[in-house]
């Protein structure tokens, strides 16, 4: 939490960017049977010894960063490119975000 957030008492903006890939991990998890199959997908994809769906949510509520090996690996779990995701988590993203939808691609 930044200084003067944390005086006024309001918790900080977030990026524009660390919304997306919240909303980026959300989509791929929408996919998943359940989020404790996305959660060990996800944990197995990217060869790490633990991954809780907690950590999960705690990543889609923008409580915690994203690590983009986590975006690349819920792209390849949803089995989807990388921009198909991106797009598709630019359309349902939390609409109360004071940023808009931002472009991908070039």
């Amino acid at each position: 939490m930044d200084a003067k957030a944390a005086v006024a008492g309001k918790p900080p903006i977030k990026s524009v960017y660390a919304e997306q890939a919240a909303a980026m991990i959300r989509v791929s998890r929408f996919r998943a049977r359940s989020a404790r199959a996305f959660a060990a997908m996800l944990r197995d994809e990217l060869g790490w010894r633990s991954l809780s769906r907690q950590a999960v949510y705690d990543w889609e509520a923008g409580r915690t960063s994203v690590p983009a090996a986590a975006i690349l690996a819920a792209a390849h779990v949803a089995n989807v490119s990388v921009e198909e995701l991106f797009q598709s988590a630019n359309r349902f993203r939390c609409p109360g975000t004071a940023h808009g939808a931002i472009s991908g691609g070039a």
